[in-house]
């Protein structure tokens, strides 16, 4: 991969995690925690803490999760660079990973900053609520989903 391209992609990485953060700080310093901004009938903006991990798995935990939660994360992003580094010459391969190294790197610092992640998209349709969420998680899933689609298409080794 040419510098040029590789410099773009990290600044993409850069932004999304600057937009991640500034985000939930909007949020924590202007909604009050479990309290809401309802957009319209089917998105509000919320104030949750998730001390858990992805749809709150282990949220009620005793708090030993966030240790465990930010050794995983160092773990899988010590992999994800690994197949960064694998696959620069697929742009399936390096923008998929790129997105869930920003989102992962976001959540990161809410842990060790917070000892919890904020999640604040709150989306549903009539009584059907989907977990909060956050820019870090979106880019996440974004990019899971294009590696899946590149693997699935043989663009990714």
């Amino acid at each position: 991969m040419e510098k040029k391209e590789s410099m773009h992609k990290f600044l993409v990485g850069l932004c999304i995690i600057v937009i991640d953060q500034l985000s939930k700080n909007w949020v924590e310093k202007n909604i009050p925690f479990t309290e809401y901004l309802e957009i319209n009938n089917f998105f509000k903006i919320v104030h949750f803490q998730n001390t858990g991990a992805a749809f709150s798995f282990l949220d009620s935990a005793s708090g030993w999760q966030n240790n465990f939660f930010i050794f995983l994360t160092l773990a899988i992003l010590t992999y994800l660079i690994y197949l960064y580094r694998q696959n620069t010459s697929s742009p399936y391969g390096s923008i998929s990973i790129m997105l869930i190294i920003s989102g992962a790197i976001g959540n990161l610092i809410d842990r060790l900053s917070n000892g919890h992640v904020t999640d604040f998209i709150y989306v549903h349709i009539n009584n059907y609520y989907w977990p909060a969420f956050n820019v870090a998680d979106s880019v996440i899933t974004i990019g899971a989903i294009i590696y899946f689609l590149g693997l699935l298409k043989g663009k990714i080794k």
